[in-house]
């Protein structure tokens, strides 16, 4: 609702009391019931309940805090009252305006009230009683930049919306850079992996190499070796050969005496 201070009630003594706030001596605005009873405009309570706790009549003095205000619903009767009380407009004079339409007429026909000027969005300072307001709009520079600055800001949006759309591609090419870089990490990892995996297979294909190859030379031993038994063998049965021949000899040689003493015992 617009501020109260622009207009004054007309026949002002004639209210009901009921209808006046205790705080501010004015017909009620947005009442707000308090516990004990008593009804005050919203913004007085609160207001008053900035600079002191207590409630403001003084048969209560309790103690308030915000959960004790309660708003009060009148009957539709008391609104209509309220509504239908005549004030007079303190900026154009105009008198017998219903309160409940107060706002209408100072948004829509009060000629004193001060509005700005529509090319104020574009740089305008002007600020004036409605009534001169036709008049500045003729001579207004900014309103007849408008159809210029119109066409200005409809280029300098659609070239914000061009920008708003490249950041989001960009983000998004960001975002598909990022899951890139993470793939090729990945693929590093696992190559690195890899690579680890061929050294160890290599270096236990060494050790595999290293052992055939002394496998290998202890092969090429066994012929030597074989070789040399069979010529101890040979020698053996040469010597073995010798010593029977001896042995026949000397079975003869023994035979000769034998045979002369046989011989002899005849």
């Amino acid at each position: 609702m617009i501020s109260s201070s622009f207009y004054e009630y007309v026949d002002r003594e004639n209210i009901d009391p009921d209808l006046i706030c205790r705080i501010c001596r004015s017909p009620l605005i947005d009442p707000i019931l308090v516990q004990c009873g008593d009804t005050y405009c919203r913004l007085c309570i609160e207001n008053y309940m900035g600079s002191g706790s207590n409630c403001p009549s003084q048969l209560c003095n309790q103690l308030l805090n915000t959960d004790h205000l309660i708003p009060n619903p009148p009957l539709r009767v008391v609104i209509s009252i309220l509504d239908k009380l005549k004030v007079r407009c303190q900026l154009c004079e105009k008198t017998n305006i219903d309160r409940g339409t107060f706002d209408e007429h100072i948004k829509a026909s009060c000629s004193e009230y001060r509005i700005d000027c529509p090319g104020k969005n574009i740089g305008c300072q002007w600020f004036g009683p409605r009534n001169a307001y036709d008049e500045h709009t003729k001579t207004c520079l900014f309103e007849k930049l408008r159809p210029m600055v119109d066409i200005l800001y409809k280029v300098i949006e659609n070239q914000r919306l061009d920008i708003e759309k490249l950041q989001k591609q960009t983000e998004q090419q960001t975002t598909e850079i990022g899951q890139l870089n993470t793939q090729v990490d990945q693929q590093k990892t696992k190559l690195e992996q890899q690579k680890t995996e061929l050294g160890q297979q290599k270096t236990e294909i060494e050790l595999q190499k290293s052992k055939f190859e002394q496998l290998e030379a202890q092969l090429q031993q066994q012929p030597i070796r074989i070789g040399g038994i069979q010529s101890q063998n040979q020698n053996q049965n040469h010597e073995i050969l010798s010593i029977r021949q001896q042995i026949t000899t000397l079975e003869e040689e023994m035979n000769k005496p034998r045979s002369a003493i046989h011989w002899l015992s005849k």
